[in-house]
């Protein structure tokens, strides 16, 4: 009888084992060849389940913002008493997780790298995802204010670069600290 295989579960399990590979190595020095290898199934496989190299890599970007927003990883944040108390919660949520998101980082960057300005700006990749991530922040802060939420994603991705380059000259418990006294005051006004 032949094996029965659920395909969208085994397409999260491909996903998630290339993670690594293009956090390492990046969008542009890998193939689909060498992602075949490094997961351990053939490149057919491989094309069976995605189309293409840009098709895997979008659907992996998808599929970690689904992980990063799922409720169980958001609850911790959602129980705190006070707004503020959510972003100082928020940004350690993600002092825990720096070094993924790190990787995470450099890879949407080597990606767009290779894409240009003018391809991002015309096939609009990630705004499901950005939205997702937006969505996430208005719900775990209490907030209605999408240009907000949109800020405070920008500020997170921000304190993430500086940590890249800066190192642990930018605190994360300081910026955290500030980014909700200034949420409160924009809020109160």
């Amino acid at each position: 009888m032949p094996k029965i295989v659920d395909r969208a579960q085994y397409r999260q399990e491909l996903l998630s084992k290339c993670f690594n590979l293009f956090a390492q190595q990046g969008y542009g020095s890998v193939t689909m060849r060498q992602i075949a290898q490094e997961i351990g199934v053939s490149t057919g496989t491989l094309y069976h389940y995605f189309p293409s190299k840009e098709s895997l890599f979008e659907q992996l970007v998808e599929y970690i913002s689904c992980q990063d927003t799922d409720e169980q990883n958001l609850a911790e944040i959602r129980q705190m008493p006070t707004l503020q108390a959510r972003i100082e919660t928020m940004f350690a949520v993600i002092t825990r997780q720096e070094e993924y998101l790190m990787h995470q980082t450099l890879m949407l960057v080597d990606f767009c790298r290779y894409q240009g300005r003018e391809e991002i700006n015309c096939h609009q990749y990630f705004s499901p995802v950005a939205e997702r991530y937006e969505q996430a922040i208005l719900d775990c802060l209490g907030l209605e204010d999408e240009v907000l939420a949109r800020a405070i994603a920008t500020f997170i991705e921000g304190v993430i670069i500086r940590r890249l380059y800066l190192g642990d000259r930018i605190d994360i418990t300081e910026q955290a600290q500030m980014l909700g006294q200034m949420v409160v005051a924009y809020l109160e006004k």
